[in-house]
Order: structure tokens, then sequence, then C-alpha cells
């Protein structure tokens, strides 16, 4: 189990007072802060072995490459990958899905069809919006329920030969929804020989993953919302999908051979990883799935429902507040609200009187919130770090907050 005082330890930030009171830090869903273990791993690289990677032959730069390539491994057996070929390094979540949308689209057939739904986060929405409009392509959005869930009736309804892209969100980051995915994927390959994708942004940092349990096709991965720096994660993608795409960005690393009329391409992974890599960042990733690891997954999950139990009966309870959270018993530690009335800016303003940091604003789902009638909400996530008493301090600070300013 998680003993949440102690593990704050590992976590320099935690030593702060904000507006003099200690931190509540409740916006995992937009960053997750970072333990001693990856900061000072990237700061050991920088510190004693700075180099390039896969360019020198000298121990520094060998040193450098072994460490970076390592996280593959440690990747791969974080969400049990068949090989750590199919890691493939990005910038995060949003380059992925661009990496991946103008990768696999370019094959595509004008009226072809993408399925997404109501609730993605922009990054998986406006990558595959630029595309259908650069290859003709059609996309359908699946609906969600008054429980703010997916409605897989419609799901299925969608789903036809023309469909060849199905990327749904693994964990929603306004409503915790979590979708059945083996059941979908089911659905998928039944129907159609679309390629499926999961947006596993806030999925990944809170639940064991499994990609051949689930048998989906690709997963997005952020890295600073796991603990790790930014500027980092990772495309996890079958191996015989990934040798048929063509690399969307080109340079030096990702090739095999240039001539002055033509180039062929290095083996996956390296064929989609053009130029110097973020390879300090790739590291501290590394060091952070060691820290997830050594928690134990399973208990991150357990924890993560324990937490949002406790949450969502103290917050519902609340005078005056609206809460857009799933009725589903399996669901993410994610709370989006709001007050009549009164703007989320103003809310998350006096929240940070009290020490407490939520995000105000659309959380890049503006589309679900003009559906809900709402211009924007703020937003609490927890995470390893939090326990009961940050939501007591959250539901108390949320009250305070609207007799004033109602």
């Amino acid at each position: 189990m998680i003993n949440v005082s102690d593990l704050k330890k590992d976590f320099p930030i935690f030593e702060r007072e904000i507006n003099g009171k200690r931190l509540t830090y409740l916006d995992s869903g937009a960053t997750s802060q970072k333990p001693s273990a990856v900061i000072n791993e990237m700061s050991n690289v920088y510190t004693n072995m700075n180099a390039n990677v896969h360019r020198g032959t000298y121990v520094l730069s060998s040193e450098t490459t072994t460490k970076y390539e390592d996280v593959r491994n440690k990747l791969k057996d974080f969400i049990n990958a068949y090989s750590s070929d199919e890691i493939i390094f990005t910038k995060g979540c949003t380059e992925g899905f661009n990496f991946l949308a103008n990768s696999i689209c370019k094959e595509l057939s004008a009226g072809d069809e993408i399925i997404l739904s109501e609730i993605e986060h922009h990054a998986n929405i406006i990558p595959w919006q630029m595309v259908a409009e650069k290859y003709n392509l059609k996309i359908n959005y699946i609906n969600i329920t008054k429980s703010f869930d997916l409605d897989l009736d419609h799901f299925e309804s969608l789903l036809n030969s023309k469909t060849k892209v199905v990327s749904i969100v693994g964990e929603s980051n306004m409503s915790g929804m979590l979708p059945d995915i083996q059941k979908m994927n089911s659905l998928v390959k039944e129907k159609t020989d679309a390629i499926y994708i999961v947006d596993g942004a806030q999925l990944v940092p809170h639940r064991k993953i499994d990609v051949q349990e689930l048998g989906i096709d690709f997963i997005c991965v952020s890295g600073h919302k796991m603990l790790g720096p930014t500027g980092i994660g990772v495309v996890w993608g079958r191996k015989e999908l990934l040798e048929k795409l063509d690399p969307v960005y080109g340079g030096g690393d990702m090739i095999e051979e240039v001539f002055y009329d033509s180039a062929t391409w290095a083996p996956v992974p390296h064929k989609f990883e053009a130029g110097t890599p973020p390879y300090v960042e790739a590291i501290g990733l590394g060091a952070a799935v060691d820290y997830l690891s050594s928690l134990n997954m399973k208990n991150v999950e357990k924890h993560s429902d324990d937490l949002r139990i406790y949450a969502k009966n103290k917050l519902e309870n609340i005078k005056g507040l609206n809460v857009v959270h799933t009725n589903s018993k399996v669901a993410g530690c994610t709370f989006a609200m709001s007050v009549n009335g009164v703007h989320a800016t103003d809310i998350s303003l006096m929240l940070d009187t009290f020490g407490v940091a939520v995000r105000a604003g659309h959380h890049c789902v503006q589309p679900f919130h003009r559906k809900l009638n709402l211009d924007a909400t703020f937003r609490a996530t927890g995470y390893i770090y939090n326990d009961e008493e940050d939501f007591d301090i959250l539901s108390d600070a949320i009250e305070e907050s609207i007799k004033i300013l109602t």
C-alpha cells in the first residue's frame, strides 16, 4: 500500500508553502510533480556523462547511449510491449498523435473514416482534423451519455467498412471516464480492418497497462504526467505496423544511407526519431518508470480508486458545486467542477489563497465543455502523493470560496 506521508518526502516541492499554507497540489492532470530520483538522475547525466547518443565511440557517449536505450527496455516491461523496438520516443502525446495521424492517413483513400469521441483532448482531435482536410477523410464522434461515459451502442453503429482509424481517450482528463478498451477493440477488429489507438496520457500514470492483453495497435504516453520530465513521451505500436509506416520527420539518426537523390531508413524504432533525441529527458523518464514500478502499479491503481471514492463523496456534497464526473464504478480520480454565476478562474484564484493548486479553463477539451454549455471548469486530479486530507482541504477551501464569491 502507498503511505502518502512517507512518499511525499521523495518530492522536494512539497517542502514549499503557498500563501502561508502547505502546498496542496491537485493539478496532476496537467503535470505531475517530480521525485528526487528523477531530478537526481537527470542531473547526474549532465554532471558526469553528458554526450550525444548514437554518435560517439568514446566513453561518455557510450555510457549515455546505454542508459538512453535501456529506457526502452524499462518501458517495454512497464506496459508489457512485445519488443523494446516498439518503443518510439517523442516529445509527448501531442507529437505522438501528429506522427501517427500523418503517417497512417497518407495511405488512406478519400472518404475513409476516423472515429474519435466527444470527450477527446485537443491533441487527439486537431491532428486528425488536419489530415482529414488534407486527404478528404471524414471524422465521426462517439456520443457521450448523460453520465459522461461513451455510448457504445452509438460507437458500434459508426463502425463500417470505411472505418480506418479509431483513436480514443484511455482515461478522461475531465470526467475520469475509463472506456472499456478491450470491448471496443473487439468491436473494431470484428467489424473493420481499422487501427485502434489509445490516448494513454492520463491512463498510463494511474493504472497497470498491458498492451498485449488490451489487444490495441498503438498507445501514446506522456512522460511529464507520470513523474517524468517535460519534453518526453512515447508511442508504442505493434512492430509489424510500425514497419509499414513511413517516417514523418527527416534528418540525422533516422537514416540508413543518404545519397543526393534518395535515402533509406534505419530500422524501427530509430527511423521515427530524427535528430538528437531528448536523451536526458528519456533517462529521467526511465527513473520515473523505476519509481512507479517500485510502488507496484496495482497499488497505484488501488490508491487512485480509493481516493476517488472518498473525494467524490466530499465534493458532491458541497452545496452550490456542480461536479462533472462519471457514475461508473471504475474511473479516474479527476473532477471538473463549476459554480453557477462564478467563473472557474475566480474559484481557482481563491483556492490558491488556501495553498490549493487546481487548473481552471477548458483543459484542452473545449468541444465537450461547449456541449455541456460550460465556458470553463476548475479541475482537481489526485495522484500518488495525495490523500484524503488533501481533498478535505480542497473541500473546505471550495466552501469558503463559494461563500465569498456568491
